[in-house]
């Protein structure tokens, strides 16, 4: 593993953290040298953990590397997934505040967008210390400003570079990515490095949340 932020193995190894669906995936493929398919998960209740599993395994024989997004309200459910020892790595999507500090306190791999939907960042210094301690990601998605208008567009990037600033004094590991949902959404490493710098990122800082970040991340599959 690479031994500090901006050092990897190759400064032109990128990955991309979070796809969802077959098409998105393929294309992101061609972009970069490792693509982790998501596959999202609206729970209400607990589900069928067999029917689970058997899930997640016949998409880690397509696809090797597999997120499962928790998008939920229930707080409670987070810990019951994470505890459940699943062979993916386990994001939570952001917007609830008490979805937002479960997620974290349960040391998710990571929480995408904490500010979805909110008229806030979602995201603070406690939340910022516990997400240090903790050892989880916060993922900056590019896909809810590619439809977003003017004034939304303007209110997310200020929440996500709020964001940032606390990610970066806390030192808190971090990724960028498309979450595309499909082709139209997938974006280059170039692409997803820009969007790091309009949110304050040096060149470095931006190139680490492509390469040092998720290298990090995805060793816990190992």
């Amino acid at each position: 593993m690479p031994k500090a932020e901006g050092v990897s193995f190759s400064r032109d190894y990128f990955i991309e953290m979070d796809v969802r669906s077959e098409e998105a995936y393929e294309l992101a493929k061609e972009w970069f040298d490792e693509v982790v398919f998501t596959k999202k998960l609206v729970l209400e209740r607990s589900p069928d953990w067999d029917a689970l599993k058997e899930q997640i395994n016949a998409l880690r024989e397509t696809y090797g590397k597999v997120a499962l997004l928790i998008a939920t309200k229930k707080p409670s459910l987070i810990r019951e997934v994470k505890n459940r020892g699943l062979k993916a790595l386990i994001y939570v999507q952001g917007g609830d505040m008490r979805v937002n500090r479960a997620s974290l306190e349960a040391g998710v791999d990571a929480l995408i967008s904490p500010w979805f939907g909110r008229k806030d960042p979602g995201f603070d210094h406690i939340l910022a210390g516990i997400a240090a301690r903790r050892n989880v990601a916060v993922g900056f998605s590019l896909s809810p400003l590619l439809g977003a208008n003017p004034y939304k567009r303007v209110q997310l990037l200020r929440f996500m570079t709020k964001t940032w600033q606390l990610v970066k004094k806390y030192k808190v590991p971090r990724f960028i990515t498309s979450s595309a949902e499909n082709k139209w959404e997938v974006r280059s490493h170039r692409d997803l490095m820009s969007l790091g710098i309009n949110l304050g990122m040096e060149l470095s800082e931006a190139r680490a949340s492509l390469n040092f970040h998720p290298r990090g991340i995805l060793g816990r599959l190992e």
